[in-house]
């Protein structure tokens, strides 16, 4: 079996022309000069080095190798320094998933800490099942996840529960009131998702079969961007968790339930791998970030 020492050996062989002179380049004792050489010899079927009066010199065979060893080693040792320099900013950066109705609001404060820290962010924005594949995969050093009924996850941080409500436009007249209840929306036209499965959608159902009606479906998007746009522009209202809500918009309201409706727990999950002053600064800054629901 070849082996990188065998290498090294035959290398300073042929800079030296002495195994005497290669045992003291590389700090090994003569014997294990020699020890390397024939092993290289055995997996070669040839020897390697010729010893004589004037000294020790490459054999054809050893010739032939010299190159690839040489090759082989400075290779061995750019992949070294690499992985080291690699492993020193893994140590000072990491991949931070996120769903995409958080990323307006917590993204900003969370990035702007971390790079104060000395910490680079790398973002994925992707909805919650394709974060917890990125995570477990390890593609992920954190994640920032949402789940309307706890799963037991292991060393994860609460930051907030989120809230669902109904986005009106500022004209709608239910612009002013702190409360709806989902009885009262029977005869609006809503902005739904495109997905016949999606779980928020599902849930709306569920209200209004509750309350005894389906809604009346006027416009389909699944980029909240988009659902905003729509009920700005009147052409229905929309239910949507809070962080749903644009960032700056004068032209939308965010109304409460009145109804009882279970929160998304939104919650910071962390690599064991990941050092404990990132963990903090992302904790800190995410449920410190602007405009996010009480904790």
């Amino acid at each position: 079996m070849l082996d990188l020492r065998q290498f090294e050996a035959l290398r300073a062989v042929a800079r030296t022309h002495s195994t005497a002179a290669a045992a003291r380049q590389l700090g090994w004792s003569q014997p294990t000069v020699t020890h390397h050489l024939r092993g290289l010899a055995r997996a070669t079927g040839a020897p390697v080095v010729r010893s004589s009066s004037a000294g020790t010199a490459l054999t054809p065979a050893g010739a032939l190798w010299l190159p690839h060893a040489e090759a082989i080693l400075d290779r061995a040792d750019r992949a070294q320094a690499e992985v080291a320099s690699a492993l020193r900013d893994t140590r000072r950066s990491c991949r931070l998933g996120v769903f995409p109705t958080a990323a307006a609001r917590l993204l900003p404060a969370v990035v702007a800490a971390a790079t104060d820290a000395g910490v680079r962010i790398e973002v994925t924005e992707a909805e919650n099942e394709s974060l917890w594949a990125g995570f477990d995969a390890l593609r992920l050093d954190a994640v920032i996840t949402y789940e309307t009924e706890p799963r037991g996850r292991p060393g994860g941080d609460r930051l907030f529960a989120e809230h669902f409500g109904i986005l009106v436009a500022r004209s709608h007249p239910l612009a002013d009131r702190d409360q709806v209840s989902i009885a009262e929306l029977r005869d609006e036209s809503w902005i739904v998702g495109r997905d016949p499965d999606d779980a928020i959608d599902s849930m709306l159902h569920d209200f209004t079969r509750r309350a005894g009606y389906l809604p009346v479906e006027a416009q389909y998007s699944d980029d909240y961007r988009v659902v905003a746009a729509y009920v700005a522009a009147g052409i229905g209202i929309a239910f949507v968790p809070e962080l749903a809500l644009p960032v700056s918009s004068d032209d939308c309201r965010f109304v409460a339930l009145a109804d009882r409706v279970p929160a998304r727990m939104v919650s910071l999950h962390t690599s064991p791998h990941l050092p404990e002053e990132i963990r903090a600064v992302l904790r800190e800054a995410a449920t410190r970030a602007p405009d996010v629901p009480a904790a």
